[in-house]
Protein backbone atom coordinates (compact mmCIF):
# COMPACT_ATOMS: atom_id res chain seq x y z
CA UNK A 1 0.00 0.00 0.00
CA UNK A 2 1.59 3.62 -0.74
CA UNK A 3 1.61 5.79 2.13
CA UNK A 4 -0.90 8.58 1.61
CA UNK A 5 1.61 11.46 2.84
CA UNK A 6 3.44 14.91 1.60
CA UNK A 7 6.56 13.54 1.15
CA UNK A 8 8.31 16.90 0.50
CA UNK A 9 6.98 18.75 3.85
CA UNK A 10 7.38 15.43 6.16
CA UNK A 11 10.82 14.59 5.14
CA UNK A 12 12.44 18.30 4.98
CA UNK A 13 15.19 18.50 7.74
CA UNK A 14 16.27 21.82 8.28
CA UNK A 15 20.80 22.35 7.93
CA UNK A 16 20.67 23.34 12.00
CA UNK A 17 19.26 20.54 12.80
CA UNK A 18 21.34 17.86 10.72
CA UNK A 19 23.26 16.47 14.27
CA UNK A 20 22.16 13.06 15.21
CA UNK A 21 22.37 13.91 19.32
CA UNK A 22 19.80 15.98 19.39
CA UNK A 23 17.33 13.43 17.34
CA UNK A 24 17.92 10.61 18.92
CA UNK A 25 17.33 12.50 22.17
CA UNK A 26 14.34 13.65 20.35
CA UNK A 27 13.02 10.04 19.31
CA UNK A 28 14.05 8.53 22.54
CA UNK A 29 11.65 10.41 23.99
CA UNK A 30 8.57 10.35 21.93
CA UNK A 31 8.69 6.30 21.11
CA UNK A 32 10.15 5.24 24.34
CA UNK A 33 9.76 1.37 24.28
CA UNK A 34 9.17 0.85 20.72
CA UNK A 35 11.33 -1.03 18.95
CA UNK A 36 13.93 0.59 16.87
CA UNK A 37 16.74 -1.92 15.95
CA UNK A 38 16.34 -6.06 15.88
CA UNK A 39 19.44 -7.89 15.06
CA UNK A 40 19.06 -11.79 15.44
CA UNK A 41 18.23 -11.98 19.61
CA UNK A 42 19.16 -8.34 20.55
CA UNK A 43 16.46 -5.80 20.23
CA UNK A 44 16.69 -2.27 21.23
CA UNK A 45 13.95 0.40 22.16
CA UNK A 46 14.73 4.05 20.86
CA UNK A 47 15.09 4.87 24.37
CA UNK A 48 17.15 1.98 25.55
CA UNK A 49 19.26 3.14 22.09
CA UNK A 50 19.95 5.91 23.71
CA UNK A 51 20.66 4.94 27.15
CA UNK A 52 23.25 2.58 26.02
CA UNK A 53 24.66 5.09 23.56
CA UNK A 54 24.99 7.41 25.97
CA UNK A 55 26.45 5.28 28.61
CA UNK A 56 28.97 4.11 25.44
CA UNK A 57 29.82 8.03 25.03
CA UNK A 58 30.83 8.05 28.63
CA UNK A 59 33.24 5.05 28.38
CA UNK A 60 35.14 6.86 24.82
CA UNK A 61 34.85 10.34 27.63
CA UNK A 62 36.50 8.41 29.76
CA UNK A 63 39.40 7.67 27.01
CA UNK A 64 39.66 11.31 25.93
CA UNK A 65 37.25 11.13 22.75
CA UNK A 66 36.06 14.11 22.07
CA UNK A 67 35.63 16.57 18.76
CA UNK A 68 37.65 16.26 15.99
CA UNK A 69 38.42 12.75 17.14
CA UNK A 70 37.68 9.21 14.96
CA UNK A 71 36.93 6.17 16.35
CA UNK A 72 37.86 3.20 14.12
CA UNK A 73 35.29 0.10 14.13
CA UNK A 74 35.55 -3.31 12.51
CA UNK A 75 32.90 -4.49 12.66
CA UNK A 76 30.51 -7.73 11.33
CA UNK A 77 26.67 -6.96 11.00
CA UNK A 78 25.98 -6.10 15.18
CA UNK A 79 24.17 -3.93 16.88
CA UNK A 80 27.27 -2.87 18.54
CA UNK A 81 27.88 -1.38 14.98
CA UNK A 82 25.14 1.21 15.73
CA UNK A 83 25.56 1.99 18.96
CA UNK A 84 29.38 2.96 18.80
CA UNK A 85 28.51 4.78 16.04
CA UNK A 86 25.60 6.77 17.51
CA UNK A 87 28.30 7.16 21.15
CA UNK A 88 31.13 8.54 18.96
CA UNK A 89 28.28 11.05 17.57
CA UNK A 90 27.63 12.28 20.84
CA UNK A 91 30.83 13.16 21.70
CA UNK A 92 30.91 15.09 17.96
CA UNK A 93 33.52 12.71 17.12
CA UNK A 94 33.98 11.10 13.19
CA UNK A 95 33.33 6.97 12.98
CA UNK A 96 35.28 5.51 10.25
CA UNK A 97 34.38 2.15 9.47
CA UNK A 98 36.49 -0.41 8.04
CA UNK A 99 36.27 -3.46 5.80
CA UNK A 100 35.96 -6.54 8.06
CA UNK A 101 38.05 -8.28 4.94
CA UNK A 102 40.85 -5.56 5.26
CA UNK A 103 44.33 -7.19 6.56
CA UNK A 104 47.92 -5.61 6.75
CA UNK A 105 48.27 -2.05 4.52
CA UNK A 106 44.43 -2.16 3.59
CA UNK A 107 44.24 -2.09 7.19
CA UNK A 108 46.70 0.04 8.13
CA UNK A 109 45.99 2.78 5.77
CA UNK A 110 42.46 4.27 7.48
CA UNK A 111 43.93 4.01 10.62
CA UNK A 112 46.99 5.80 9.68
CA UNK A 113 45.62 8.21 7.28
CA UNK A 114 42.98 9.27 10.51
CA UNK A 115 45.19 9.22 12.88
CA UNK A 116 43.06 7.01 14.84
CA UNK A 117 43.74 6.10 18.47
CA UNK A 118 41.10 4.14 19.36
CA UNK A 119 39.36 0.87 17.58
CA UNK A 120 36.73 -1.26 18.26
CA UNK A 121 36.90 -4.76 16.64
CA UNK A 122 35.11 -8.34 17.25
CA UNK A 123 37.06 -10.78 18.91
CA UNK A 124 36.16 -12.89 15.16
CA UNK A 125 38.61 -10.17 13.30
CA UNK A 126 41.17 -9.96 15.92
CA UNK A 127 43.45 -11.75 13.94
CA UNK A 128 43.99 -8.97 11.78
CA UNK A 129 45.60 -6.41 14.44
CA UNK A 130 49.03 -8.66 14.33
CA UNK A 131 49.00 -8.05 10.05
CA UNK A 132 49.28 -4.28 11.15
CA UNK A 133 52.34 -2.56 10.87
CA UNK A 134 54.31 -1.90 13.97
CA UNK A 135 53.81 1.57 13.65
CA UNK A 136 50.29 1.21 13.40
CA UNK A 137 50.33 -0.95 16.76
CA UNK A 138 51.80 1.48 19.23
CA UNK A 139 49.06 4.08 17.60
CA UNK A 140 46.53 2.34 19.19
CA UNK A 141 45.53 3.44 22.63
CA UNK A 142 43.23 1.49 23.21
CA UNK A 143 40.96 -1.68 21.42
CA UNK A 144 37.82 -2.49 22.92
CA UNK A 145 36.65 -5.85 21.71
CA UNK A 146 33.02 -7.10 20.93
CA UNK A 147 32.69 -10.59 22.07
CA UNK A 148 35.06 -10.48 24.99
CA UNK A 149 38.70 -11.04 24.95
CA UNK A 150 39.45 -14.22 27.05
CA UNK A 151 41.61 -16.84 24.26
CA UNK A 152 42.72 -14.15 22.05
CA UNK A 153 46.18 -14.21 21.10
CA UNK A 154 46.90 -10.17 20.82
CA UNK A 155 49.72 -8.50 19.93
CA UNK A 156 51.98 -7.82 22.53
CA UNK A 157 50.99 -3.84 24.17
CA UNK A 158 47.89 -3.64 22.66
CA UNK A 159 45.68 -2.02 25.71
CA UNK A 160 42.79 -4.39 24.62
CA UNK A 161 39.98 -4.62 26.96
CA UNK A 162 36.23 -5.63 26.65
CA UNK A 163 33.70 -3.93 24.57
CA UNK A 164 31.04 -4.07 27.91
CA UNK A 165 33.49 -1.76 29.54
CA UNK A 166 32.72 0.98 27.35
CA UNK A 167 29.59 1.19 28.90
CA UNK A 168 29.69 3.17 32.00
CA UNK A 169 26.32 4.04 33.60
CA UNK A 170 25.84 7.57 35.51
CA UNK A 171 23.34 10.55 35.24
CA UNK A 172 26.37 13.17 33.64
CA UNK A 173 25.74 14.80 30.43
CA UNK A 174 28.32 13.77 28.21
CA UNK A 175 26.87 14.86 24.71
CA UNK A 176 29.51 17.50 22.96
CA UNK A 177 26.82 19.68 20.65
CA UNK A 178 28.36 19.79 17.49
CA UNK A 179 27.25 21.77 14.20
CA UNK A 180 25.76 20.60 10.69
CA UNK A 181 29.02 20.94 9.48
CA UNK A 182 31.46 18.91 11.65
CA UNK A 183 32.62 15.93 10.07
CA UNK A 184 30.54 12.76 10.92
CA UNK A 185 31.91 9.74 9.29
CA UNK A 186 35.17 8.56 7.10
CA UNK A 187 33.35 6.44 4.56
CA UNK A 188 36.02 4.18 2.14
CA UNK A 189 34.91 3.87 -0.89
CA UNK A 190 34.42 0.22 -2.12
CA UNK A 191 37.45 0.16 -4.52
CA UNK A 192 35.84 -1.47 -7.25
CA UNK A 193 38.17 0.63 -9.60
CA UNK A 194 41.34 1.09 -7.66
CA UNK A 195 42.31 1.67 -4.10
CA UNK A 196 40.18 3.12 -1.68
CA UNK A 197 40.16 6.49 -0.46
CA UNK A 198 38.49 8.36 2.52
CA UNK A 199 35.88 10.22 1.83
CA UNK A 200 34.99 13.11 4.64
CA UNK A 201 31.51 13.33 5.68
CA UNK A 202 29.68 15.91 7.53
CA UNK A 203 26.20 16.05 9.59
CA UNK A 204 24.98 17.76 6.78
CA UNK A 205 25.62 15.38 4.13
CA UNK A 206 24.73 12.01 6.09
CA UNK A 207 21.39 13.79 7.36
CA UNK A 208 20.60 14.79 4.06
CA UNK A 209 21.06 11.31 2.15
CA UNK A 210 18.56 10.03 4.93
CA UNK A 211 16.53 12.47 3.67
CA UNK A 212 16.33 11.53 0.38
CA UNK A 213 15.99 7.81 1.23
CA UNK A 214 12.89 8.49 3.55
CA UNK A 215 11.09 10.44 -0.05
CA UNK A 216 12.59 7.40 -2.51
CA UNK A 217 10.55 5.19 -0.59
CA UNK A 218 8.04 6.61 1.79
CA UNK A 219 9.14 5.53 5.12
CA UNK A 220 6.83 6.33 7.88
CA UNK A 221 6.77 5.96 11.24
CA UNK A 222 5.23 2.15 10.65
CA UNK A 223 7.40 0.98 8.11
CA UNK A 224 10.04 -2.06 8.91
CA UNK A 225 13.18 -1.75 6.90
CA UNK A 226 15.02 -5.03 6.51
CA UNK A 227 18.88 -4.63 4.98
CA UNK A 228 20.90 -7.40 4.86
CA UNK A 229 23.65 -5.46 3.81
CA UNK A 230 27.15 -4.70 5.83
CA UNK A 231 26.42 -1.70 8.22
CA UNK A 232 30.11 -0.37 7.17
CA UNK A 233 28.82 0.29 4.04
CA UNK A 234 26.81 3.47 3.45
CA UNK A 235 23.33 2.00 2.23
CA UNK A 236 22.95 0.22 5.39
CA UNK A 237 23.96 2.74 7.98
CA UNK A 238 23.05 6.19 6.04
CA UNK A 239 20.36 4.83 4.13
CA UNK A 240 19.19 2.63 6.48
CA UNK A 241 19.75 3.06 10.83
CA UNK A 242 19.48 6.78 9.84
CA UNK A 243 16.07 7.10 8.35
CA UNK A 244 14.35 4.92 10.29
CA UNK A 245 15.69 6.71 13.44
CA UNK A 246 14.49 9.79 12.05
CA UNK A 247 11.08 8.74 11.33
CA UNK A 248 10.77 6.62 14.03
CA UNK A 249 10.84 3.38 11.96
CA UNK A 250 11.86 -0.09 12.99
CA UNK A 251 14.61 -1.40 11.21
CA UNK A 252 15.55 -4.78 11.29
CA UNK A 253 19.31 -5.87 10.40
CA UNK A 254 20.37 -8.95 9.03
CA UNK A 255 23.40 -10.84 9.25
CA UNK A 256 24.28 -11.06 5.50
CA UNK A 257 22.82 -11.04 2.22
CA UNK A 258 21.70 -14.54 1.64
CA UNK A 259 20.38 -15.92 -1.64
CA UNK A 260 18.25 -18.60 -0.32
CA UNK A 261 17.03 -17.01 2.36
CA UNK A 262 16.52 -13.45 1.92
CA UNK A 263 12.37 -13.81 1.51
CA UNK A 264 12.13 -15.80 4.63
CA UNK A 265 14.16 -13.61 6.62
CA UNK A 266 12.08 -10.56 4.99
CA UNK A 267 8.99 -12.41 5.82
CA UNK A 268 10.30 -13.03 9.74
CA UNK A 269 11.06 -9.66 10.07
CA UNK A 270 7.58 -8.57 9.15
CA UNK A 271 9.43 -6.22 6.46
CA UNK A 272 7.90 -3.73 4.21
CA UNK A 273 11.20 -1.94 2.95
CA UNK A 274 13.66 -4.17 1.97
CA UNK A 275 17.41 -3.07 1.11
CA UNK A 276 18.72 -4.43 -2.48
CA UNK A 277 21.90 -3.77 -4.93
CA UNK A 278 21.75 -4.30 -8.24
CA UNK A 279 23.35 -7.48 -8.14
CA UNK A 280 20.84 -8.89 -6.00
CA UNK A 281 18.09 -9.11 -8.37
CA UNK A 282 19.51 -11.22 -10.31
CA UNK A 283 20.58 -13.93 -7.86
CA UNK A 284 17.24 -13.73 -6.06
CA UNK A 285 15.69 -14.53 -9.72
CA UNK A 286 17.67 -17.53 -9.93
CA UNK A 287 16.32 -19.03 -7.33
CA UNK A 288 13.81 -21.91 -7.97
CA UNK A 289 10.27 -20.30 -7.69
CA UNK A 290 8.01 -21.37 -4.50
CA UNK A 291 5.74 -20.23 -2.37
CA UNK A 292 8.58 -17.97 -0.44
CA UNK A 293 8.22 -15.44 -3.78
CA UNK A 294 5.12 -13.89 -2.40
CA UNK A 295 5.22 -14.87 1.25
CA UNK A 296 6.31 -11.66 2.69
CA UNK A 297 5.32 -7.88 3.02
CA UNK A 298 7.75 -6.18 1.09
CA UNK A 299 5.96 -3.21 -0.75
CA UNK A 300 8.93 -2.12 -2.06
CA UNK A 301 13.13 -2.45 -2.52
CA UNK A 302 15.97 -0.02 -3.12
CA UNK A 303 18.46 0.37 -4.89
CA UNK A 304 17.74 -1.54 -8.55
CA UNK A 305 16.83 -1.12 -11.94
CA UNK A 306 13.23 -1.79 -12.72
CA UNK A 307 12.50 -5.32 -13.72
CA UNK A 308 9.07 -6.22 -14.68
CA UNK A 309 9.43 -9.68 -14.32
CA UNK A 310 11.25 -9.04 -11.02
CA UNK A 311 8.33 -7.21 -9.70
CA UNK A 312 5.73 -9.55 -10.80
CA UNK A 313 7.06 -12.82 -9.84
CA UNK A 314 7.63 -11.74 -5.94
CA UNK A 315 5.74 -8.84 -5.74
CA UNK A 316 7.26 -6.10 -5.09
CA UNK A 317 8.48 -2.26 -6.79
CA UNK A 318 11.57 -1.60 -7.56
CA UNK A 319 12.89 1.41 -6.40
CA UNK A 320 15.94 3.18 -8.31
CA UNK A 321 17.45 6.14 -7.49
CA UNK A 322 21.42 7.78 -8.11
CA UNK A 323 24.30 8.84 -5.62
CA UNK A 324 27.71 8.16 -5.19
CA UNK A 325 29.62 8.50 -1.66
CA UNK A 326 30.82 11.61 -2.47
CA UNK A 327 27.56 13.14 -3.38
CA UNK A 328 25.12 11.32 -1.53
CA UNK A 329 21.42 11.34 -3.03
CA UNK A 330 21.22 13.63 -5.96
CA UNK A 331 18.72 12.20 -8.41
CA UNK A 332 15.34 10.51 -7.38
CA UNK A 333 11.82 10.21 -7.23
CA UNK A 334 9.30 11.00 -4.64
CA UNK A 335 7.76 7.48 -4.24
CA UNK A 336 6.11 6.59 -6.04
CA UNK A 337 6.11 8.31 -8.88
CA UNK A 338 9.02 6.85 -11.37
CA UNK A 339 9.78 6.41 -14.91
CA UNK A 340 10.80 2.94 -15.81
CA UNK A 341 14.86 2.74 -16.99
CA UNK A 342 15.30 5.55 -15.04
CA UNK A 343 17.06 6.77 -11.97
CA UNK A 344 15.07 9.93 -11.25
CA UNK A 345 14.95 13.74 -11.36
CA UNK A 346 17.89 16.23 -9.80
CA UNK A 347 16.94 16.57 -6.34
CA UNK A 348 16.52 20.43 -5.60
CA UNK A 349 19.71 21.01 -3.18
CA UNK A 350 21.58 20.22 -6.37
CA UNK A 351 22.32 21.07 -9.73
CA UNK A 352 23.01 18.01 -12.41
CA UNK A 353 24.26 18.03 -15.99
CA UNK A 354 25.88 15.76 -18.64
CA UNK A 355 29.20 16.78 -19.96
CA UNK A 356 31.33 15.67 -22.42
CA UNK A 357 35.59 15.01 -22.14
CA UNK A 358 36.01 18.66 -21.97
CA UNK A 359 33.08 19.39 -19.59
CA UNK A 360 30.90 20.80 -21.91
CA UNK A 361 27.55 20.15 -21.63
CA UNK A 362 25.91 18.00 -24.15
CA UNK A 363 22.44 17.92 -25.94
CA UNK A 364 19.57 16.14 -24.73
CA UNK A 365 19.46 12.49 -25.56
CA UNK A 366 23.40 11.87 -25.75
CA UNK A 367 25.57 10.09 -23.40
CA UNK A 368 27.51 12.38 -21.05
CA UNK A 369 29.45 12.49 -17.74
CA UNK A 370 27.45 13.62 -14.69
CA UNK A 371 28.96 16.09 -13.13
CA UNK A 372 27.41 18.60 -9.74
CA UNK A 373 27.43 20.70 -7.16
CA UNK A 374 25.16 21.27 -4.03
CA UNK A 375 23.13 24.14 -3.68
CA UNK A 376 23.58 24.36 0.18
CA UNK A 377 26.84 24.23 2.19
CA UNK A 378 27.97 20.98 3.00
CA UNK A 379 25.89 18.37 1.64
CA UNK A 380 28.74 16.92 -0.24
CA UNK A 381 32.01 15.26 0.79
CA UNK A 382 34.95 17.79 2.15
CA UNK A 383 37.25 16.21 0.32
CA UNK A 384 39.24 13.01 0.08
CA UNK A 385 41.41 12.62 3.17
CA UNK A 386 45.10 13.24 2.57
CA UNK A 387 44.59 13.41 -0.68
CA UNK A 388 44.42 16.86 -2.35
CA UNK A 389 45.03 16.36 -5.53
CA UNK A 390 42.09 13.57 -6.00
CA UNK A 391 40.02 16.17 -4.40
CA UNK A 392 40.68 18.88 -7.07
CA UNK A 393 40.85 16.68 -9.84
CA UNK A 394 37.29 15.06 -8.67
CA UNK A 395 36.20 18.97 -8.46
CA UNK A 396 38.11 20.34 -11.46
CA UNK A 397 35.89 23.29 -13.47
CA UNK A 398 34.00 23.93 -10.21
CA UNK A 399 32.07 20.66 -10.83
CA UNK A 400 32.25 17.07 -9.14
CA UNK A 401 33.03 14.63 -11.53
CA UNK A 402 31.29 11.14 -10.44
CA UNK A 403 33.01 9.03 -13.44
CA UNK A 404 29.22 8.25 -14.28
CA UNK A 405 27.81 8.17 -17.23
CA UNK A 406 24.14 8.87 -18.57
CA UNK A 407 21.76 10.29 -20.75
CA UNK A 408 18.71 12.70 -20.41
CA UNK A 409 15.79 12.83 -21.53
CA UNK A 410 13.57 16.36 -22.43
CA UNK A 411 11.39 15.68 -18.95
CA UNK A 412 14.76 16.09 -16.82
CA UNK A 413 14.79 12.12 -16.27
CA UNK A 414 18.08 10.65 -16.17
CA UNK A 415 18.95 7.42 -17.22
CA UNK A 416 22.62 5.92 -15.50
CA UNK A 417 24.49 3.85 -18.95
CA UNK A 418 28.06 3.25 -17.10
CA UNK A 419 30.89 4.21 -15.42
CA UNK A 420 33.10 5.90 -17.38
CA UNK A 421 36.02 3.58 -16.67
CA UNK A 422 34.16 0.79 -18.17
CA UNK A 423 32.94 2.78 -21.10
CA UNK A 424 34.74 0.98 -24.32
CA UNK A 425 35.71 2.62 -27.51
CA UNK A 426 35.05 0.39 -30.87
CA UNK A 427 35.71 1.32 -34.55
CA UNK A 428 34.79 4.62 -33.70
CA UNK A 429 31.65 3.70 -30.99
CA UNK A 430 31.29 4.05 -27.65
CA UNK A 431 29.66 0.80 -25.75
CA UNK A 432 28.53 0.54 -22.84
CA UNK A 433 29.28 -2.26 -20.88
CA UNK A 434 26.18 -2.38 -18.86
CA UNK A 435 24.39 -2.95 -23.20
CA UNK A 436 26.39 -5.43 -23.57
CA UNK A 437 26.17 -7.10 -19.78
CA UNK A 438 21.81 -6.70 -20.31
CA UNK A 439 22.60 -8.44 -24.21
CA UNK A 440 24.35 -11.60 -22.53
CA UNK A 441 22.63 -11.97 -19.61
CA UNK A 442 19.16 -12.24 -21.46
CA UNK A 443 20.48 -16.00 -22.45
CA UNK A 444 19.22 -18.69 -19.97
CA UNK A 445 22.01 -20.21 -18.77
CA UNK A 446 24.07 -17.29 -17.93
CA UNK A 447 23.62 -16.16 -14.59
CA UNK A 448 25.20 -12.85 -15.06
CA UNK A 449 28.40 -11.48 -16.96
CA UNK A 450 31.08 -8.21 -17.38
CA UNK A 451 31.59 -6.90 -19.86
CA UNK A 452 35.64 -5.49 -20.06
CA UNK A 453 37.65 -3.17 -22.19
CA UNK A 454 40.71 -5.01 -24.10
CA UNK A 455 43.88 -3.03 -25.59
CA UNK A 456 43.41 -2.89 -29.08
CA UNK A 457 46.15 -2.12 -31.88
CA UNK A 458 45.26 1.87 -32.95
CA UNK A 459 44.08 2.98 -28.98
CA UNK A 460 40.58 1.50 -29.02
CA UNK A 461 39.79 -1.72 -27.47
CA UNK A 462 38.32 -4.99 -28.34
CA UNK A 463 35.38 -6.22 -25.78
CA UNK A 464 35.82 -8.97 -23.38
CA UNK A 465 33.41 -11.13 -21.96
CA UNK A 466 33.47 -12.75 -18.47
CA UNK A 467 30.56 -14.65 -17.39
CA UNK A 468 28.93 -17.06 -14.94
CA UNK A 469 26.56 -19.91 -15.68
CA UNK A 470 23.41 -20.77 -13.79
CA UNK A 471 23.97 -23.79 -11.80
CA UNK A 472 23.44 -26.85 -13.64
CA UNK A 473 23.66 -25.51 -17.08
CA UNK A 474 25.71 -26.08 -20.01
CA UNK A 475 27.50 -23.56 -22.57
CA UNK A 476 30.45 -23.67 -24.96
CA UNK A 477 31.14 -19.99 -25.89
CA UNK A 478 31.14 -20.77 -29.98
CA UNK A 479 27.07 -21.19 -28.99
CA UNK A 480 27.31 -18.30 -26.76
CA UNK A 481 29.36 -15.75 -29.55
CA UNK A 482 26.65 -17.58 -32.03
CA UNK A 483 23.83 -16.53 -29.98
CA UNK A 484 25.36 -13.47 -29.43
CA UNK A 485 25.82 -12.55 -32.98
CA UNK A 486 21.56 -12.95 -33.87
CA UNK A 487 20.63 -10.89 -31.05
CA UNK A 488 23.48 -7.36 -31.35
CA UNK A 489 24.95 -5.09 -33.34
CA UNK A 490 27.42 -6.04 -34.69
CA UNK A 491 30.07 -3.46 -33.47
CA UNK A 492 28.91 -4.64 -29.84
CA UNK A 493 30.15 -8.02 -30.19
CA UNK A 494 32.53 -9.38 -27.98
CA UNK A 495 35.76 -10.67 -29.45
CA UNK A 496 37.09 -12.91 -26.12
CA UNK A 497 34.93 -14.99 -24.15
CA UNK A 498 35.44 -16.80 -21.13
CA UNK A 499 33.45 -18.28 -18.54
CA UNK A 500 33.74 -18.69 -14.68
CA UNK A 501 32.62 -19.90 -11.62
CA UNK A 502 32.28 -16.36 -9.75
CA UNK A 503 32.41 -12.73 -10.28
CA UNK A 504 35.58 -11.11 -7.52
CA UNK A 505 33.02 -9.12 -5.58
CA UNK A 506 33.74 -6.51 -2.61
CA UNK A 507 32.22 -7.26 0.80
CA UNK A 508 29.22 -4.86 -0.91
CA UNK A 509 28.79 -6.97 -3.63
CA UNK A 510 30.22 -4.95 -5.97
CA UNK A 511 31.71 -6.43 -8.71
CA UNK A 512 35.68 -5.71 -8.59
CA UNK A 513 35.98 -5.38 -12.57
CA UNK A 514 39.81 -3.93 -11.82
CA UNK A 515 40.60 -7.75 -10.18
CA UNK A 516 39.31 -9.50 -13.53
CA UNK A 517 41.50 -6.23 -15.63
CA UNK A 518 44.75 -7.29 -13.94
CA UNK A 519 44.27 -10.92 -13.85
CA UNK A 520 44.41 -10.77 -17.92
CA UNK A 521 43.07 -13.13 -20.18
CA UNK A 522 42.27 -16.45 -19.28
CA UNK A 523 44.78 -19.21 -20.56
CA UNK A 524 41.30 -21.01 -22.24
CA UNK A 525 39.09 -17.74 -23.27
CA UNK A 526 37.83 -18.30 -26.54
CA UNK A 527 38.97 -15.72 -29.79
CA UNK A 528 35.88 -15.48 -31.66
CA UNK A 529 37.63 -13.90 -34.26
CA UNK A 530 40.14 -16.83 -34.56
CA UNK A 531 37.93 -19.61 -33.58
CA UNK A 532 40.33 -21.29 -31.38
CA UNK A 533 40.16 -22.02 -27.39
CA UNK A 534 41.14 -25.49 -25.74
CA UNK A 535 37.94 -24.97 -23.07
CA UNK A 536 35.49 -27.95 -23.61
CA UNK A 537 31.89 -26.91 -22.81
CA UNK A 538 31.65 -25.10 -19.78
CA UNK A 539 28.39 -26.53 -16.94
CA UNK A 540 27.67 -26.02 -13.49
Amino acid sequence: MTPNIDTKDLYRLPQEERRLGWILRDRAAKEGDRTFMRMGDATHSFAGTHAISTDIARGLRNLGVGSGDYVAMMLPNCTEFVLTWFAAALRNAAIVPINPQYRGFLFDAPLRETKTRGLVIHRDLAEALPTLDSKMLAQLEWVAVVGGIEGLDLPPGVNAFEFADLQVEGTDDVEIDGTYRDIHCVMYTSGTTGPSKGVLLSNAQFFSSASVFLRAVALTRDDVLFTPLPLFHGLASRLGVLPALIIGAEIVIGERFSGTRFWQQAAEASATVGHTIFSIPPVLKAQAPGPQDTAHTLRCMYNAHHDAEFETRFNVRLVEAYGMTETGLCIFTDYPDRREGSSGIVHEDYEVQLVDDFDNSVPVGELGEIVLRPKKPYITMQGYLDKPAATVEAWRNLWFHTGDIARQDADGYFYFVDRVRDRIRRRGENISSWDVENFANAHPAIAESVALPYPAPGGEDDIRLVAVLHVGKALDAQTLADWLEERMPRFMLPRYIEFTDSLPRNPASKVEKYKLVNRGLAADVWNCEAGTTSRPARER
